[in-house]
């Protein structure tokens, strides 16, 4: 192995780990057959991707209280193209990801403009708004929503046979899909210069624009590519649900969405999000916490998080790394382990 750098030998130890990873889920719907555990994590991939969407605008030290607005409008983009123009989801797909981007745009290069303070009113005035004029407006769908609204078309497959999605497992396998190939793209981004663009940045976005970084341009980047992650699951979500309604979109959807991001570590954009969506979608459920509580919970945990875990599991347990009492624990413990492979 010495004929590569280290460089390219950390490299190689990623992609093995990430392929390692990778098999768990693959594997996941061959040993789990309930279908409401599988929901769930179709539900925790949704979370993830919405998590890693506010994580990215947090990258350049944006915080985007919005971000549920513009998975509504991939969800309600994709449902009208459908219902309302006999689209299929394959084309209704790509339309709802280059709508919500196109809005993103729009309304990105306006609020990032007024500054990093008045952006995070801005979102979240705009994800309120949005929800009002879904429900008031009938062409929408008003207050109740969109209703029946098809699953995915089957994909024939040549000399094999049709992948039809009217199973949780297949929807499983989409959703998966997507959010490998989201991962990628921000794995992607994080890794090249845009990404450490980003980071000097949010250290110090004045530094940042003395040294040439165009700050406006890689923030408003950043907000229409996390956007469009947010669209493109929000176009899955309504075809996996078969309905919508604009109460799903509101101020407690954004307060989720931040925990997924929170709860796992700001510093850590992709795997935060995993960690912090799996918790948000598996422990209520296993403590059984009502719909009706969980807003309140969720808000008082936020809270909580942001006084007294500000860097998230994640980053807590790098720090708690770092103390003397971690390195005195680890010694005994090798100690320990070593005096009984002794004994035995």
């Amino acid at each position: 192995m010495n004929f590569l750098s280290d460089r390219r030998m950390i490299n190689l130890n990623d992609i093995i780990t990430f392929i390692l990873v990778l098999i768990f889920p693959i594997l996941l719907p061959l040993v789990i057959k309930n279908p409401y555990i599988i929901h769930l994590f179709i539900m925790t991939c949704i979370g993830i991707v919405l998590g890693m969407s506010f994580s990215m605008a947090y990258a350049p030290g944006l915080i985007n209280i919005g971000v549920a607005a513009y998975y509504s409008i991939g969800a309600y983009a994709s449902t009208l193209l459908v219902k309302k123009l006999d689209f299929s989801f394959w084309a209704a797909l790509p339309v709802a990801i280059l709508i919500t981007g196109i809005i993103s745009l729009v309304t990105g290069l306006a609020f990032i403009k007024a500054g990093t303070f008045t952006f995070v009113i801005l979102t979240l005035l705009f994800n309120l708004a949005l929800v009002q004029a879904l429900g008031q407006v009938e062409v929408l769908g008003g207050w109740s929503g969109f209703v029946n609204i098809p699953r995915p078309e089957p994909i024939v497959i040549p000399y094999y046979s049709a992948i039809d999605f009217s199973t949780h497992t297949s929807c499983y396998y989409l959703i998966l899909v997507m959010l490998l190939l989201i991962v990628l793209a921000f794995y992607g981004l994080y890794s090249s210069r845009i990404g450490r663009a980003w980071n000097a940045i949010r250290q110090s976005s004045h530094l940042a624009e003395t040294l040439g970084v165009d700050v406006y341009f890689f923030r408003v980047f950043a907000f229409v590519v996390a956007s469009c992650a947010a669209g493109t699951v929000g176009s899955f979500y309504a075809h996996y649900f078969g309905t919508l309604e604009p109460v799903t979109f509101g101020g407690f959807a954004s307060i989720y969405i931040q925990l997924y991001s929170v709860l796992g570590g700001l510093d850590f954009p992709i795997l935060g999000p995993i960690i912090g969506a799996i918790i948000m979608t598996f422990v209520p459920e296993v403590l059984r916490i009502t719909s009706e509580i969980q807003p309140i919970i969720f808000g008082v945990l936020l809270i909580v998080l942001i006084l007294f875990l500000p860097r998230g599991i994640i980053g807590s347990l790098h720090e708690a790394r770092k103390m003397p009492i971690y390195d005195k624990m680890a010694k005994e413990i090798r100690a320990w382990l070593s005096n009984k492979r002794k004994t035995v």
